[in-house]
């Protein structure tokens, strides 16, 4: 492999993640605002984000709530899943935190070929219980959370862009 090639290849991931964690949108870092983090995964086609969603969800350990294979909107989401509090989200009260795991598509238009793609969008939702609530509510996404959310999110975006290749 030639040093032009291994440099353009180390840029080339290095802008994927900056635009990855620049795409993510949500709650501030204090646990203010939304409970969620949403990015943009990129196009891909159905089979491809069915494939690597699913493959993704398995390894880590996500169960699959429901699933739409149809067009024109694919998506995958998952149960509720328990998770650690995040030492921020513990300075602010938290107890218990669980996540659910949203890929939805939507179809573009055709582009000459007889491929269907599609524009995918991934969210991580949070629901936490506090030392003064028993019961799961929203919180605004602490900024570990996100780094947490932001790092899934990324490895998707990248099985999906190799999927393509």
């Amino acid at each position: 492999m030639s040093k032009s090639y291994s440099i353009s290849r180390s840029v080339t991931l290095a802008l994927l993640s900056i635009s990855a964690i620049g795409c993510a949108s949500g709650g501030g870092g204090n646990g203010g605002g939304s409970s969620f983090v949403r990015m943009d995964m990129g196009i891909s086609t159905s089979q491809d984000f069915q494939k690597q969603t699913v493959d993704l969800f398995r390894r880590q350990a996500y169960q699959i709530f429901r699933q739409e294979t149809d067009p024109p909107t694919p998506m995958i989401q998952s149960e509720w899943r328990n998770h650690t509090p995040t030492e921020d989200e513990l300075e602010l009260g938290v107890t218990e935190t669980q996540l659910r795991i949203i890929v939805r598509g939507r179809e573009r238009p055709p582009q000459g070929g007889s491929t269907r793609v599609f524009n995918f969008t991934y969210t991580m939702e949070t629901q936490v219980k506090t030392t003064t609530s028993a019961e799961w509510i929203e919180m605004g996404v602490t900024s570990q959370r996100r780094a947490f959310a932001n790092e899934f999110g990324t490895e998707l975006r990248t099985l999906l862009e190799l999927a393509r290749r």
